[in-house]
């Protein structure tokens, strides 16, 4: 797993690539451990796995996010992890974006 990371009109695009699995969430958990409270887009265009573990890890970042009166969305979900994320009812606790320009123009909209 790799994960980058930019900012942008006051948010910040978290690009996760690979594998969100049992063995690679706790360099994820660390990293968004480290994150300031500002609205975080995370970007799963090229994430092509997610566990049981990563969606816990996600749930967390919100909920971390949230205690700070900060935003989590994510975008650019795709085949396997789409499926993962709806079949697990993410589409009720994250927006989810098509891709990241969308999120991006929604977030800074206010409409997120």
């Amino acid at each position: 797993m790799q994960i980058h990371y930019s900012r942008t009109n006051g948010m910040m695009v978290v690009s996760i690539i690979g594998r969100l699995d049992t063995k690679t969430t706790p360099a994820f958990t660390r990293f968004a451990a480290g994150l300031t409270p500002e609205p975080v887009i995370l970007d799963l265009s090229a994430l092509e796995y997610l566990s049981s573990t990563g969606l816990r890890a996600l749930l967390q970042l919100r909920r971390d996010m949230a205690r700070n009166g900060a935003l989590v969305v994510i975008a650019g979900t795709n085949g396997l992890v789409d499926k993962v994320l709806r079949v697990s009812g993410f589409e009720q606790v994250f927006t989810l974006y098509p891709a990241v320009p969308d999120a991006l123009v929604a977030v800074a909209g206010g409409s997120a």
